[in-house]
């Protein structure tokens, strides 16, 4: 019995670790929330009447837009952001023509 209680006993503090870990639970749900949202929506425009169908598909469509915009928005500004910081740190190049490199191919 000592080595199936051992192996029991470890087998409880494993599931004690994973099941009551946060992030499993974050990520499950957001995984959920990921699958069941657009599938409730769907539904609900499914079974809606014809007009506040077509509301609600605008109201999506208008979100998408707004959400997609407001992503190259963060994207933009990052990029500004880095080049602003780049630029800071770093000499400006000046290109100086060594001349005599020029005679070498002459």
């Amino acid at each position: 019995m000592g080595r199936l209680s051992d192996w029991l006993r470890e087998f409880e503090e494993i599931l004690d670790i994973t099941l009551f870990n946060k992030w499993l639970w974050i990520i499950i749900g957001g995984m959920a929330a990921i699958v069941i949202l657009p599938l409730a929506i769907m539904s609900i425009i499914l079974l809606s009447p014809s007009w506040l169908a077509t509301v609600i598909t605008i109201f999506v469509i208008i979100g998408w837009g707004v959400a997609g915009g407001y992503k190259e928005y963060l994207l933009h500004k990052r990029k500004q952001e880095k080049a602003k910081l780049h630029g800071q740190d770093t000499i400006p190049f000046t290109y100086v023509r060594n001349p005599d490199k020029d005679k070498e191919y002459d």
